[in-house]
């Protein structure tokens, strides 16, 4: 069992999204529908994380950074072994440049 942590980053993308689609595009039904996503994504993330795919960039790949799609979004994380963690980096909305984004923080 691996421990999922969440970023502040990861959080705010979250709690944005959320936000956009309850309040903005006055659909709150949709944005319980994405919330109960992410939680299972979570949980699948805490029993078997490398069942997820690997980023598709080179760069990323050889860093060890994972995708898992919820709904319209991507969920980015990375395994640590060694912690038994899986560290969730970020949220995007699959219409963003997430690998432009990412690689900007590396």
């Amino acid at each position: 069992m691996y421990k999922v942590v969440i970023s502040p980053s990861a959080n705010a993308d979250l709690f944005n999204a959320l936000k956009y689609i309850a309040y903005e595009l006055e659909n709150p039904s949709a944005a319980e529908k994405l919330a109960d996503g992410v939680d299972r994504c979570y949980a699948a993330l805490e029993e078997m994380p490398a069942a997820h795919e690997l980023c598709r960039d080179p760069v990323l790949r050889r860093l060890g950074y994972r995708r898992y799609s919820v709904d319209n979004y991507i969920v980015i994380f990375r395994i640590v072994e060694k912690a038994k963690e899986v560290r969730v980096v970020h949220f995007f909305h699959m219409t963003q440049d997430y690998l432009s984004a990412l690689k900007n923080e590396l």
